[in-house]
């Protein structure tokens, strides 16, 4: 396999999301590192691409979290008094290796949201689900699960110790 083959993922598996004029779709992949779930948000009217990605051994947590976000939004009433100027109405934070995931459900005056963001060193990409996809998100991540399991697919990665940060001054 020739350096530029490395790189280059192999589709498992694709599902898609519809809402309105927008397309999500939920992309299992496989490289040279590992499987992969690459969630892709299509904006059909203004032409607009923005993805994200999970280790597979990230996708259980992530699912977890959907399940929280999804039984907040359906608790939910109307705009509560606790939300914040941002219209965040529920945050959470997850840690995968050298990636950070932001999850915020918010409201603007377009509706409710789900942006999760991701942030590898210091660049952040973000996706936004309508709130009233999250059971159907949820349920794609499940699906995804149960044919995957929350494997990467990298028995080499499995034997090395997990990552840590270390911060030096002035380095």
């Amino acid at each position: 396999m020739s350096g530029e083959d490395s790189f280059n993922a192999h589709d498992l598996q694709t599902k898609v999301l519809k809402s309105d004029n927008k397309r999500f779709y939920l992309d299992v992949k496989e490289n040279n590192r590992g499987r992969f779930l690459k969630i892709t948000e299509v904006n059909t009217q203004a032409r607009t691409k923005n993805k994200i990605t999970f280790a597979l051994s990230s996708v259980e947590e992530f699912r977890n979290f959907l399940n929280m976000f999804a039984e907040f939004y359906n608790n939910l009433g109307p705009t509560p008094a606790n939300a914040t100027r941002d219209g965040k109405l529920k945050s959470e934070f997850m840690k995968k290796d050298d990636k950070r995931y932001f999850l915020d459900l918010k409201e603007n005056s377009r509706g409710r949201f789900l942006r999760v963001s991701q942030v590898v060193r210091y660049t952040r990409h973000h996706v936004a689900f309508p709130a009233i996809l999250l059971v159907e998100l949820r349920n794609a991540v499940n699906e995804v699960l149960e044919e995957f399991g929350g494997n990467d697919g990298d028995t080499a990665q499995a034997m090395l110790p997990q990552s840590r940060e270390c911060i030096v001054d002035q380095k």
